[in-house]
């Protein structure tokens, strides 16, 4: 890991939670003194933990490139137009070129900025701990780590080899310290265990100080009261954790663990009654205001206030430069959902444009006539639905691997199955987790080839070297 300049780095969190995030706190230069201003008290801590999760919500990761846009390009997701040469680069997989490098360089330094700031957080949680409850320190701490976790297991999902082949290959560093040294590139089965090792601290932590255990994630739903500990669908909660233990054992290949934590979040959301499959009078039955991002089903998910302008930048033919838009070739979305037109995630979700004939584009992001609903602002990073396909995919009985995918499949209005369970898992992959950066690695962590062209009828032979981008410039250039 490059060396980085702590005091520079530190102020992201710190403009996002005290005062507007689109600016920055003018504070005094010495490390010491922003912390000890920052970490006095319960309310700083909080104030920082918020600003990470702003941070996350930007262009460089999930508000954009690792959401809705750069991973599903390269997951062959969008019909993208010969006059934008950028996305035309990208899907191509031309890594070497300028703008797919420069996309590689912004997520890479935007995700080890956020994971720098959660080490501060941590850092300062043990030397200003006496500003903390046991309760809010076990929660701040848990999130936080969980937080860590994720970030680095993305970018070993994206920069790290494929793992099923060459789980010993060099991967990338794990910073787990709030210091300017150079952390060494881990292979990536060692990667692996320091995700799950923060992850198995985070779910101590978490079991017990996370209300979301007793009380429910708790969306708006209670008012007059300090919201501290509400709304934990927009925190790294104990659940969360848990599903992304599943999400890190099944990509490592170990089934056991990954249907072991995929069923005891299952379990436990089923006796709680805690985020239900979304009703379908919520999406068609509510015209305007329709919850096409299942916000009820979302187990860790972004607040995103600019959500609406993802859909009118990318997907709405009617605001967007046609050369901008990330809508699928025509027929494609038709196709994907033809003998089973009753799912709820295809009407009204995907709508005709009026550029092609058969042309389809997702109205998933679009905010309704009530901007200030949660449904509207929140962006989803972890679902249920996401349990039951990787309980599916890991359950050695295929009898019981079918009910969990049936369970899903009824829940979006479909009708039982009971063959091509591989075939029909990519398919509600493909169906379920449109736009959300999924699906590139899914094809990378099963070694998917070829895989079908955004852009063409042709296939796209993927190789090691289009699964595995190298790793930034910024990066190899202070190693030896």
């Amino acid at each position: 890991m490059k060396k980085l300049k702590l005091s520079y780095l530190i102020l992201p969190f710190l403009c996002c939670s005290l005062i507007s995030c689109d600016k920055w706190l003018d504070v005094q230069p010495a490390d010491r003194i922003v912390e000890e201003n920052i970490f006095d008290s319960e309310a700083g801590f909080y104030s920082a933990l918020n600003g990470i999760y702003a941070e996350l919500s930007k262009r460089d990761l999930y508000g954009s490139a690792l959401g809705s846009e750069y991973i599903e390009i390269l997951a062959q997701q969008y019909n993208i137009r010969p006059a934008n040469v950028s996305y035309t680069e990208v899907a191509g997989y031309r890594y070497t070129n300028e703008y797919p490098k420069q996309r590689f360089e912004n997520i890479w330094n935007a995700a080890y900025k956020a994971i720098l700031n959660c080490n501060i957080v941590l850092a300062n949680s043990e030397k200003y701990s006496s500003s903390l409850t046991s309760k809010s320190k076990g929660v701040i701490v848990g999130e936080t780590l969980g937080i860590r976790a994720f970030l680095h297991f993305d970018m070993l999902r994206l920069f790290g080899p494929i793992y099923k082949d060459s789980p010993q290959d060099k991967s990338i560093p794990y910073m787990d310290k709030s210091s300017v040294s150079s952390f060494p590139l881990l292979p990536a089965s060692e990667a692996i265990q320091r995700i799950l090792q923060d992850l198995d601290q985070a779910e101590k932590l978490l079991q017990e100080a996370d209300p979301i255990i007793s009380e429910g994630p708790r969306n708006g739903t209670i008012a007059n009261e300090e919201n501290t500990y509400l709304f934990r669908t927009l925190k790294f909660n104990y659940y969360a954790v848990l599903a992304l233990k599943a999400r890190v054992y099944l990509y490592a290949g170990d089934k056991e663990n990954a249907l072991k934590y995929a069923k005891l979040v299952i379990d436990a959301l089923n006796r709680a009654s805690y985020f239900p499959f979304i009703q379908h009078s919520e999406i068609l039955g509510n015209a305007a205001n329709p919850d096409c991002v299942f916000s009820t089903e979302i187990l860790f998910g972004l607040f995103n206030s600019n959500r609406n302008q993802i859909f009118q930048n990318n997907f709405n033919p009617e605001a967007s430069r046609p050369e901008n838009l990330l809508i699928p070739r025509p027929g494609i979305v038709a196709a994907m959902f033809q003998g089973e037109e009753s799912d709820y995630r295809y009407f009204p979700i995907w709508k005709n444009s009026n550029l092609e004939t058969n042309a389809m584009f997702t109205t998933k992001y679009k905010v309704g006539n009530v901007p200030t609903a949660f449904r509207n602002n929140i962006q989803g990073l972890i679902r249920l639905s996401e349990l039951y396909l990787i309980a599916a995919e890991c359950e050695p009985n295929a009898e019981q691997a079918f009910v969990y995918l049936n369970t899903l499949r009824n829940n979006r209005g479909l009708t039982d199955v009971s063959d091509n369970l591989s075939s029909r898992l990519l398919s509600e992959y493909r169906k379920e987790f449109f736009g959300e950066g999924q699906l590139f690695y899914y094809y990378k962590r099963n070694k998917v080839s070829p895989i079908r062209s955004g852009i063409s009828n042709n296939n796209m032979g993927m190789t090691a070297a289009r699964y595995v981008p190298l790793l930034p410039d910024s990066e190899l250039k202070y190693r030896d």
